[in-house]
């Protein structure tokens, strides 16, 4: 075969998870995966319900540290860029 007509492996499959408040799609490599169904096999009630819990709250925060993260990077390029309005610069008015 040829590189052109091989076809690649996705390295994350995609995973829906259900929480409380709804279903969120996880990406997830192989191994996530795999320890995702290692703790979800002997699960009871309780240890779902705390796992759902868990899960929601990483969840919640990691879309805070990526918001974070992207304003904080817009503020450094604000400091680094000048702005001057477009065209040649306006005559001063001599007293």
């Amino acid at each position: 075969m040829s590189r052109s007509k091989r076809i690649k492996k996705p390295r994350y499959v995609k995973t829906t998870l259900a929480l409380t408040d709804g279903q969120i799609a996880l990406y997830a490599g192989v191994k996530v995966r795999e320890a995702l169904a290692e703790i979800t096999q002997d699960m009871t009630l309780y240890s779902g319900v705390r796992l759902a819990e868990v899960m929601q709250a990483v969840y919640d925060q990691g879309q805070k540290d990526g918001r974070k993260e992207v304003i904080e990077l817009l503020d450094v390029m604000k400091k680094g860029v000048n702005y001057l309005p477009p065209g040649r610069p306006r005559k001063s008015k001599k007293k």
